[in-house]
Formats: C-alpha cells, sequence, structure tokens
C-alpha cells in the first residue's frame, strides 16, 4: 500500500497524510496524496483553514460538506418530484438552483478545508455541469435516464397530496399487504425409501483421494439404523459396514434442516467409505423399526487407476529407430489411456482403449448388466479388480528433432479419470519423471566422394599430399561444427586385381572430420573405398560413386628436333620448323626465350595439348635469334629445362618481303559518299610495288602502287557511293629481288547506308502550337543516324542567326521560349554530315490571348466621367442586388476585386473577395448589409492559363445604399391588462419611427391560443412619434402578443420583421373554472381525482371531505389529489391569480373502500394429509357484496425452488365468507378480490393498473 495514502479505519475517515507520516516514521516516500495543510509549515496565514483544526479536524470538515451536498441534492429531487406531480417544468425551481449551487460551489474553497482546496476552472467545471443538470430536471427534458432516476428517487420519496393535504406514502395505498392474507398448505406424505448412490458416479481411491464421499437418499423417513454391505474385491470376502450413532444423528438433523427449507420429503446424506470394494444397501429401518424400501443396484469403488513409463536404456535415437517403449497401465480393465507425442513443439494426441489381459471380459460390457436385487450370495465381483497391463510403443521415429510421449489420462472401465498436469495449464505442477520420456532423434549423415572414380583417378606427384574428396551431406538440424567418423579400404597400387578392384591387401583406416568440409589427405597411391560414415552414434548412409584411385605419374620429359624453312623465291631461311615431342600428362606448357641482335630477350610460350606439336618459329625482321627451351609444365609436374645444347636453337633469318596495315585488322566506318585512307608498313628491300584490292556485293576492284621506297604508304579509296560491308585486302607485295609474296592482310570497311536526316515532329498532328505567354515548349526532333547529333536551328522571327540543340536521342527536342517559326539548318550526327527534311524544317509557336473582364450591359448601370469607372442605380439597405460580368479567355477564372464601405457617419471599411467562375459570365451579388457608398474595384484576374495575377487597369463600380427605416415600442415587454367587458379600450401603445415621414406601418397581433396571427395596419403616419389603438375586434380573451411586423418611408425602403423583435403583451380575464378528468362518481381508495383548470395560475380550490371545509393550491392548470380514505369528495369554489373573480361550483365524488380477504383467519396454516384425504379451506370478505375472487394452488416452497402455480380458479360469494374442499397438495392462496365497487389483485397490472376498478377473468 501507498504509504502515502491514509487508511481508513473501522467507522471512521481517511486521516491526512500528516497523521499518516506521523504513526509510520520510517515509511520509505513516496508519492502520495497532497498532504494536508494542518502540519505542514505555513507561509502565509491566509492557507490555514476558516475553521481551524484545532476546533474541527480536516475529515469532520470533509464530512460536514459532503453532507451539506447530500443534503441539498435530495432538496433538489423533492423540488423535481413536486414539479413533476404538476406535470410541467419550471423556471422558478431551475433558477432557484442556479442560485444555490454557485453560493456553495464557489463559497467551498473559501473555507480552505484541506483536499477540498478546488482550482476556479474546477470550480466553473462543476457549476456548469450542475447548470445542465438543473436544466434537464427542472424543465422535464426527456433523456435516457430519466426514468432510471425518477424511480431511484420513489424509492427514497414516494410521497403524494392526498385529499386531506397531507402528503401519504402512495406504495403503502397502493400495495396494502392487510387487504388480502392467510394462506392454507397442503402436504401429501409419501411411502419411504432409500437409495444408495442413485445417478450411478463412479468413485475410486489413490492418487490423492483418500475418501470416497457416496449419497443416500432417503425419501419420506427417518432412519434409526442403516447397514451397507461391501465386497471385497481382493479376497472375496463380504463385511456388513454399519453406520455409527452420529451419522445417524447427523441424518436425523439433515431432514430436520429439509423441512425448515420447505423441502419435503428427499434429503441427501454423505457417507465417507475409505476402502475399496462393491457397497451395497443392507438394511435400513425407520424410527418405526420397519424395514424402509430399498434399491440395491452396487457402487464400485475401486482403487484409481494410474501408468507409468518404463525408463529406456538411451535417449538418443536415429531417424528410423524404433521408439521401443513400453506404457504400465493400472486399473479395473479393459482400460483406456490418453498419451501424446509431441515433435519439435507440435502436439500429436493418441490413445489406446480397451486394454486388458488376454482371456479378459467384463460384465459391464455385455449384453447383461447386474441384477439390482439383493444379492443371492454368489455373485463374483473378481473382474473389477485392478490388474495392471503393459502397452508398447513401438513406432518408427522418421522426424529427426525432440520428441516426447507423455501420459495425459488415464481411465478405467468405471469411468474414473485421472488426468495429469500438463505444461500449458496455468499454475501447473512439473510432471512427474515417470509420466513422459524424452528422445532426440538424429538424422542420419551421407557421404560420397565426387570428382573421382576409377575412370578419372586422381593424380598427384610422388610424395605430394592431397584431399580425398569426400563430400558429407549434412543433416538439416545438425549443428555446423558437429564431428563426423570416416572409415575406408585402402589397397596399395600394385595389389589392385586385374580389374582394378582391392587384392588380398586392404588396410582399414579411419578419419574424424571436424565439420563437413573437413578432409582426409592421402598421399600413397592406390584405391580408396568408403565403407562407412556416423555421427553421434547413428550410422550413416554410403552413396555412389563410394571408389576413388589415387595415381603418382611419371615426370614429364621433353625432346625437340629443327629443321630451316628456305623461302622458295629466294632460298633464304626464313625462319625454323621446331618438332616437340613430350612424354607425361597433358596438357603441356613449354616455355622458351626469344633473344636477337636488334632485340631485347622476351619470354614465350605454348600450350600442347597432345604428346606431339610443330611449331614455326617465323621472325618477321632478319637478323640472328636464339631459342633457349627453359622449362616444361604437364597438369601434375612443372619442370626446369636443364641448360644444354639439347635445348638450344640459333638461325640466322632473312626474311621475306611483307606488309601489314599500321594499325592492325580493324573494323572502319565510313560516310556514304566518301573515301577512306589506311597506312601500311613496308617491310623488305626497297623498292616496293604494292597490290591490294577493294571487295564489295560480289565484285573486286584491284589496285596497284609501284616504286615506293619509304617503309609507309597511305592507300586511298575513291567515294564510296554505295552502302554497305566493303573489304579492303592487301594482295601482294614485291620488293628489289623481284620476289612476289602473297599476302593476307584485310581490313573491313563498313559504309553508311543512309545519311543523317532531320526534321521536326508532330504536337497533336501538325507541326504548330499555342501555349501561353513566356511558357517553355518542346518541339519534337525526328532524328536518323547515329548519334549524338548536332542540329543547327534559327527564329525566323528572331534577331540570332544560328542555335545549336545536341540532341542524344533520335526522338530529342529544342526548347523553345519565344514564339515565331522555327526552321533546321543542318545536323550532323558523331561521323557524317546530314539533310533536312525540306517539308518538315519548320515549326510555329504561338501565344494564348490573356484573359480580360468587362461589366454586361444594363440599365442599372451607367459609365460616369472617369475613365473605367461606372455607377449602379441605388437600392435599399437590404435589399438582394448584383450585377454580371463578361469573361473572356480560357475558363475556370479566378476573379480578385476590393469592396470599400464609406458610411453616412464613422469610419469606413476595406474588403477583399476573390471568386471562381467556369463559365464566360459571373454573377456578382452586392453587399447592402449597410447603408453607405460602395465602390467596388476589380484590379486582378486569371485564367486557367494565366495565373500569374499581372495587375491590369482597374474596372470601378459605384453604389450607394439607402438605411432602413425602423419602428419599436417605446416601453417594450410591458403588459396592457385589459377585461372582457370593456368593450372600448382606451389605453394606447406608444411608438417611436425613424426614417422619412410619412410611414406606412403593419402590426401582428398573435394570440396565446396559437391561433393564426391578425394584422392591423396604419397608413400615412407623418410624425415619427404614435400612439397605436387596437379595435376590440382584433383582440381575443386571453393573452395576445403584439409585435410590430413591417414599416415603409417615403423612400420605398422597408423593414419586416419575421420573427422576434419587441412585444408588448396584452391580457383579457375572465373568471377561471373547473372541469374533472373524469365524467365517473365512485372513486376507489388509492385512486387519484384530477381535474383541468381554466384561469391563471396560482389557483385556489375549495372543497368539503368528511365534514371539513379545506382550501387547496394549485401552481398549474391541473388539481390532482390521491383518495387516502372513504367518503365524500366536494369542490364547492375556484379562484385564480389574474383575476378576482371567484367562481362557484358543485362538482362531488364518492369514495369507496378497497374490498379485502382473508384465508384461514388470515394466517399460514400447514396441513399434512394421507393421498384420498380432504381439507377444509375457510375465505372472509370486507366490503359491498358481492364478491368475486381468484385462487391459485401451487406447488409447495422449496430451498432454492421456485414456487410454480399449478392451476387458477375463480368463485364468487353473496355472503362475507365461504368455504371450499380442497385434496389436492399444495399451496392455496387469493390472488384478486372484486367487490360491487373496487377491487384489487397480487398479480401485477392487466388493464390500467393493478387497483382497477373491475377485472375480468
Amino acid at each position: 500500500m501507498n504509504p502515502g495514502t491514509p487508511r481508513v479505519g473501522a467507522g471512521g475517515y481517511p486521516q491526512t497524510p500528516a497523521a499518516a507520516r506521523a504513526q509510520k516514521p520510517d515509511a520509505r516516500p513516496r508519492p502520495s496524496l497532497p498532504t494536508a495543510p494542518e502540519n505542514q509549515p505555513t507561509s502565509t496565514p491566509s492557507s490555514e483553514p476558516v475553521i481551524p483544526l484545532t476546533l474541527l479536524d480536516a475529515p469532520t470538515q470533509r464530512f460536514y460538506a459532503c453532507a451539506v451536498y447530500v443534503a441539498l441534492l435530495g432538496w433538489r429531487f423533492y423540488d423535481w418530484v413536486q414539479m413533476l406531480e404538476n406535470n410541467g417544468g419550471s423556471f422558478y425551481f431551475f433558477l432557484k438552483w442556479i442560485c444555490v449551487d454557485l453560493a456553495f460551489f464557489f463559497s467551498l474553497p473559501s473555507l480552505r478545508i484541506p483536499w477540498l482546496e478546488l482550482s476556479a476552472p474546477t470550480v466553473s467545471m462543476i457549476f456548469f455541469v450542475h447548470l445542465i443538470f438543473n436544466w434537464l430536471l427542472m424543465f422535464n427534458i426527456p433523456v435516457p435516464w430519466h426514468g432510471w432516476l425518477l424511480g431511484l428517487v420513489k424509492v427514497f420519496y414516494d410521497k403524494e397530496l392526498a385529499i386531506s393535504e397531507h402528503n401519504v406514502k402512495v406504495s403503502s395505498i397502493l400495495h396494502n399487504s392487510s387487504l388480502i392474507m392467510g394462506k392454507q398448505i397442503i402436504n401429501i406424505l409419501p411411502e419411504g425409501s432409500a437409495l444408495l448412490n442413485p445417478e450411478k458416479h463412479p468413485y475410486c481411491l489413490g492418487q490423492g483421494q483418500n475418501i470416497a464421499s457416496v449419497p443416500i437418499y432417503f425419501n419420506a423417513t427417518v432412519p434409526v439404523e442403516v447397514e451397507l454391505l461391501r465386497f471385497d474385491l481382493e479376497s472375496d470376502s463380504r463385511e456388513v459396514v454399519k453406520l455409527s450413532r452420529k451419522e445417524i444423528k447427523e441424518i436425523g438433523r439433515q431432514s430436520t434442516r429439509s423441512i425448515e427449507d420447505g423441502t419435503l420429503g428427499i434429503y441427501r446424506y454423505d457417507i465417507g467409505i475409505k476402502k475399496p470394494g462393491v457397497y451395497q444397501l443392507n438394511k435400513v429401518l425407520d424410527e418405526y423399526k420397519l424395514e424402509v424400501q430399498r434399491i440395491t443396484e452396487p457402487t464400485y469403488i475401486v482403487p484409481c487407476p494410474r501408468a507409468q513409463v518404463r525408463t529406456t536404456q538411451s535417449a538418443t535415437k536415429c531417424l528410423g529407430d524404433l521408439s521401443n517403449l513400453s506404457l504400465d497401465v493400472y486399473g479395473t480393465p479393459p482400460l483406456k489411456i490418453v498419451y501424446s507425442r509431441t515433435i519439435n513443439g507440435k502436439d500429436h494426441s493418441f490413445h489406446f482403449q480397451s486394454l486388458q489381459p488376454e482371456g479378459f471380459s467384463s460384465p459391464l460390457l455385455g449384453p447383461q448388466r447386474m441384477s439390482s436385487l439383493i444379492p443371492s450370495g454368489d455373485e463374483d465381483y473378481s473382474w473389477a479388480r485392478s490388474q495392471t497391463v503393459e502397452v508398447g510403443l513401438n513406432e518408427s521415429m522418421n522426424t529427426a528433432g525432440e520428441w516426447q510421449y507423455s501420459i495425459d489420462e488415464v481411465h478405467d472401465v468405471f469411468g474414473n479419470v485421472i488426468q495429469y498436469p500438463q505444461p500449458e495449464e496455468p499454475d501447473a505442477k512439473p510432471k512427474p519423471k515417470n509420466l513422459y520420456q524424452n528422445f532426440v532423434v538424429r538424422e542420419r549423415p551421407r557421404a560420397a566422394i565426387v570428382g573421382c572414380d576409377l575412370h578419372n583417378p586422381l593424380k598427384v606427384a610422388k610424395g605430394k599430399a592431397t584431399k580425398l574428396p569426400i563430400k558429407i551431406g549434412r543433416p538439416g538440424r545438425t549443428p555446423e561444427d558437429v564431428s563426423y567418423t570416416l572409415t575406408w579400404n585402402f589397397s596399395p597400387i600394385d595389389t589392385l586385381t586385374k580389374s582394378g578392384d582391392h587384392g588380398d591387401v586392404i588396410e582399414v583406416r579411419s578419419f574424424t572430420a571436424k565439420n563437413v568440409n573437413d578432409q582426409p589427405s592421402i598421399s600413397a597411391p592406390g584405391l580408396y573405398t568408403l565403407k562407412s560414415v556416423s555421427c553421434d552414434s547413428c550410422e550413416g548412409e554410403i552413396e555412389e560413386p563410394s571408389s576413388c584411385l589415387l595415381l603418382n605419374p611419371l615426370e614429364p620429359t621433353l625432346t625437340i628436333s629443327s629443321e630451316e624453312i628456305p623461302d622458295k623465291c629466294a632460298g633464304n631461311s626464313i625462319g625454323l620448323r621446331v618438332n616437340l615431342d613430350m612424354i607425361g600428362t597433358p596438357p603441356f606448357r613449354v616455355g622458351y626465350t626469344v633473344s636477337s641482335d636488334n632485340e631485347q630477350t622476351r619470354r614465350e610460350s605454348v600450350v600442347i595439348k597432345g604428346l606431339r606439336q610443330q611449331i614455326d618459329l617465323l621472325p618477321r625482321n632478319a637478323g640472328r635469334y636464339q631459342y633457349r627451351f627453359r622449362r616444361l609444365d604437364d597438369a601434375i609436374y612443372s619442370v626446369p629445362l636443364p641448360l644444354t645444347d639439347e635445348y638450344y636453337l640459333e638461325q640466322n633469318v632473312k626474311p621475306p618481303a611483307t606488309a601489314y596495315f599500321k594499325e592492325g585488322p580493324r573494323a572502319i566506318n565510313a560516310c556514304l559518299d566518301q573515301p577512306i585512307k589506311l597506312d601500311v608498313n613496308l617491310l623488305g628491300d626497297g623498292p616496293f610495288t604494292l597490290e591490294w584490292e577493294l571487295v564489295h556485293e560480289g565484285k573486286r576492284k584491284s589496285e596497284k602502287a609501284t616504286g615506293i621506297t619509304s617503309e609507309t604508304f597511305t592507300i586511298e579509296t575513291s567515294p564510296l557511293s554505295t552502302g554497305g560491308e566493303y573489304t579492303l585486302a592487301l594482295k601482294s607485295i614485291q620488293d628489289k629481288t623481284g620476289c612476289r609474296i602473297f599476302l593476307k592482310e584485310e581490313t573491313k570497311v563498313s559504309v553508311r547506308r543512309q545519311r543523317p536526316r532531320a526534321a521536326f515532329g508532330l504536337l497533336e498532328g501538325k507541326r504548330t502550337t499555342t501555349v501561353v505567354e513566356a511558357a517553355t515548349v518542346n518541339l519534337p526532333l525526328k532524328l536518323s543516324g547515329d548519334g549524338p547529333w548536332v542540329v543547327g536551328y534559327r527564329n525566323l522571327n528572331s534577331s540570332e542567326d544560328r542555335l545549336v540543340r545536341v540532341a542524344k536521342s533520335s526522338n530529342d527536342f529544342i526548347e523553345a521560349k519565344e514564339r515565331g517559326t522555327y526552321e533546321i539548318l543542318d545536323v550532323m550526327d558523331h561521323q557524317c554530315g546530314g539533310t533536312v527534311h525540306p517539308q518538315a524544317s519548320t515549326f510555329e509557336v504561338k501565344w494564348f490571348p490573356r484573359p480580360e473582364l468587362s461589366f454586361s450591359p444594363s440599365d442599372a448601370i451607367q459609365p460616369s466621367d472617369k475613365h473605367n469607372k461606372f455607377i449602379k442605380k441605388d437600392v435599399c439597405e437590404g435589399d438582394v442586388d448584383g450585377f454580371e460580368i463578361s469573361l473572356q479567355g480560357s475558363p475556370p477564372y479566378h476573379v480578385e476585386y476590393e469592396v470599400k464601405h464609406k458610411p453616412k457617419a464613422g469610419s469606413g471599411s476595406v474588403a477583399r473577395k476573390e471568386f471562381d467562375a467556369a463559365l464566360g459570365k459571373a454573377a456578382i451579388p452586392l453587399d447592402t448589409a449597410k447603408a453607405g457608398l460602395y465602390t467596388y474595384t476589380f484590379s486582378s484576374l486569371s485564367d486557367n492559363l494565366y495565373n500569374d495575377k499581372r495587375r491590369s487597369e482597374p474596372l470601378t463600380l459605384e453604389q450607394t445604399v439607402n438605411p432602413k427605416p425602423s419602428a419599436s415600442f417605446v416601453k417594450p415587454g410591458q403588459t396592457f391588462k385589459m377585461c372582457m367587458s370593456d368593450e372600448n379600450p382606451k389605453e394606447t401603445i406608444p411608438i417611436r419611427l425613424e426614417g422619412k415621414a410619412p410611414f406606412y406601418v403593419e402590426v401582428e397581433i398573435k394570440h396565446h391560443a396559437g391561433n393564426l396571427p391578425e394584422i392591423f395596419r396604419i397608413p400615412n403616419i407623418q410624425s415619427h412619434d404614435y400612439g397605436i389603438q387596437i379595435p376590440r375586434q382584433y383582440l381575443k380573451l386571453g393573452g395576445q402578443q403584439i409585435r410590430i411586423r413591417k414599416v415603409r418611408d417615403d423612400r420605398g425602403c422597408q423593414q419586416k420583421t419575421e420573427t422576434g423583435g419587441a412585444v408588448v403583451h396584452i391580457q383579457l380575464y375572465e373568471a377561471p373554472s373547473i372541469y374533472p378528468l373524469e365524467q365517473r362518481n365512485d372513486f376507489c381508495v388509492g385512486e387519484r381525482i384530477a381535474y383541468t383548470l381554466s384561469g391563471t395560475p396560482p389557483f385556489e380550490v375549495h372543497y368539503n371531505f368528511a365534514g371539513k371545509q379545506m382550501k387547496a393550491k394549485s401552481q398549474t392548470t391541473n388539481f390532482r389529489r390521491i383518495a387516502e380514505s372513504p367518503g365524500n369528495f366536494t369542490i364547492t369554489s375556484i379562484s385564480d391569480k389574474g383575476s378576482e373573480c371567484r367562481a362557484a361550483v358543485n362538482l362531488s365524488k364518492t369514495i369507496h373502500p378497497m374490498p379485502s380477504v382473508k384465508i384461514s383467519k388470515g394466517r399460514v396454516i400447514q396441513v399434512d394429509i394421507h393421498e384420498g384425504s380432504e381439507v377444509e379451506i375457510l375465505f372472509e370478505f370486507w366490503g359491498t357484496p358481492p364478491f368475486e375472487f381468484t385462487y391459485t394452488r401451487s406447488t409447495n416452497a422449496r430451498k432454492g425452488q421456485k414456487s410454480q402455480v399449478l392451476e387458477t380458479r375463480h368463485d364468487i360469494s353473496y355472503e362475507h365468507s365461504k368455504v371450499i374442499t380442497a385434496s389436492l397438495e399444495g399451496t392455496y392462496e387469493v390472488v384478486a378480490i372484486k367487490d360491487a365497487h373496487c377491487a384489487f389483485s397480487t398479480l401485477g397490472p392487466e388493464g390500467r393498473d393493478k387497483r382497477q376498478k373491475s377485472l375480468k377473468y
């Protein structure tokens, strides 16, 4: 508990926090309620309560404040009930409680009571809530909780004014329990009997249940001796169990309590049994020592069933293993066990039923049940003994993960159920270990050799090790770092059989892999075959291929032979042809160095896929060349070659003349109708003769150049006028030796088939567009060729000569910011110049016109002397007027204008307005709310295209608004009283007029009765002060309201008031009257006598009752009193407040007493009879005969059971008493009584209410 919160003692009030801390000084400080100021150090004297705490402590002050509030609340509800009885709202009560709440709530903080020092906003909010509450109550506003609140108030205050002018409690009159009194209860005594466990509930002992409470039901008897017969299930012996005297006395007390509770006949007593066996009622004697009838159906009380799981040797299983689990179930067979199997958190429930030993049969499952008669002495209950049944669960565990077998329920044949706690249950205890078994099922690993088999052996160098390429398949739920054990067979290479299998020599080797990527290292050549793989004691599977052959190949060797390559023309050596012969494992790489007199030494290599290769060493330049073969590599080894002459070659080379393109063979792009130039390098002894040819579309054109002395020559073709693919090939070369050498050099030339072209595209199907002023428009371009393009263009309407646009796509655009005609001058792509389409070389750009505003022609608008200024015809204040403007442009339009108002007196005002128009014309309402001069200035206009609000020359309109005339009462709200007898009233109603005379005035006369108002017209009033005299024919009896409806002056301006405004009242009085709401003259006690009053409240009603002259006041037009006693009630006169007339009347009513009835002298009499006997029931009546009465026979009351009506009968008595006979069991009581005048019923309302004068049966 928060130490800052005061504790509440018994019958006390909360202590202040300071006092609470004084009692518990060592309490830990925590956020608490605000501390009452009596024990706080005060900074100023104003913080102390007005009433000193030494005189009256803080809790008592708070109690008194709450008591005052509750008292005011009760007083408020009392006024509300009084107001409801008068059938109307009350402004007086509303105003009264506003003042009371204002005084209470705003004075409460000034007392400075601790915890009630409310802030000003809080007090205001509470007062506002009570203000709404008072409004709902005192004006009888219907709300959903209205009826509930009225019913709650009626519980505490249920009083009305009676004829004696005293408040009486209505419920005591309407619900008079003395009118119907007495009951007659008849009991039919039943035959006695006893029954043991009639509902045949199963019982068991053990598993925390040490006592079985077996019920015995007794019917209409109190036993003095009870014996049970017990059959022992283990020894088949019989035992008589006799209830002790204490238990017999408790049975007697139970019988007495059942009689007191109204439960006659049958009652129950529970016997506590601690031994298992078969029980039957053996003997039951009543108080007369007579044997009570008994039903001897046996009740079986057996040991509670139970089960357990046999412990297994290992809790770890491999995928596919059998669970090999056994359950021991103990109980009376056939048994049923419910167990759950949870696999990786997913629960599956199973059950076994009909568990019984072999050869066992139970009579409970047979077609004939055991007899319920007294045992003959040869019953065999051995089948009911508890036995143990073993249940084997031998399931294949095909899912890896965590498994759990758990016993949930055990059932025996009698329906005894033992449920074991479940982990998901709230507050569940841990399940004993003998009720569940957990397994961890591991997946079996898989292993295979990849990338190696008998046809593709592993080859490694001698003395080198390599990884045996074993791939282990990791199960899905196995961690990555788990270890695996591998075993394989190894046979050396020289022990293998001719077929390549293992021979006589086989070694078994093993390896423990730390993870799936860990592989064993091997180096000895031979055959390796996987035998097994295991992980966490789970043997895995070996997949194919499972064998790998490891070989150590021989080291590679190289043999070189060479011959010179002679020139066929000159006979000189132009190179060497070298033959390479290798022994080893292909592919081979031969590395060699090349050195000469004119060049630096360079390294070169040649890749050989087979065992033989021939290479040509053909240098281009003349000189002496040396070749040294350095290294030989094959697939296994890398061997350096010795520096001997065996691997050294040398030659003197004088190559023939040759020519080749300087930049090498390449693809050349060329423009149409343009020549191409290519540089050629020439080697040999000049001068040279060079031949080449140009091939295009199957045609060859050969050319020749002679006498070339330089080492470089430029070939230039003629302009290529046809597009397509050209091939420029070097055909032959000849030097001074005269040998003509054939050449293979050639270059591809791609000539464009078209020149680049440029043209303007289309916008909306044409090469012209219209945009808003100064807007940027993108003129589409259509370009062909290879981009980017450089497009030259100009604006024909501009002074600029030439503009350039770099286009990156074939559908680019030109940005146009000025209007005019744009023309494309030229175009060029990234390589070639192009042409311009003559019909699409120009594009025209236009601008939309700006919007315009003007006044629509009208006779009411005339131009003035000033430019752009117009005058509108004068109107009256409040008249509806307006004008139209014409708009030109692109709709919708947005118009902004300024309204200036200058009254005749005082300062003016300026307002800015704007609106949107969708059409070319718009109506603008004129402001006529106030008199004066209005000036409308239009200064800004925008449309759908132009939204820059560029200010144009303003357009002005002026109008004069004339003020409305007015008329008012000199004394508004005054009431003029008149009598019905005054035919010619002389009193006038003064009014005051403003405006320009003469005036015309209409006056509205409205009667309070709600009839249509009448209009009284007064024309040609020449003065500003006038007195109205209303003729008598316009006035009616009662109150009427006079209101000035319309006034018009000489300018034609008028002011009309439809509703509201100042009014005066005229009252025509007449003497009051009273009328009964019901025409009948006979009333009963408890009924309400109501009248309606005509006149002005409050009323005074004079009447006689019971020989006394009495006077009553009524604040409303209703007069109602409840009849509390019989007698004659006569109204003699009535008067009201509005007139001094007192009307004499003679209205008489007779009030009759309510009839009453007593059964059995008004007492509750209980009679016990045997079946077939009769009882006399006496009815006594009071009232005016004849009497009609209704009585019921209902079931006798039982504890915890509601009595039900069995039959309802109706009878008539012409005397004040009557006797009837009854022989049926039940409770007899009168529910309705009626005499010659009145009736009363306890059955509830049927018809008007339950005290209505006549009852219908």
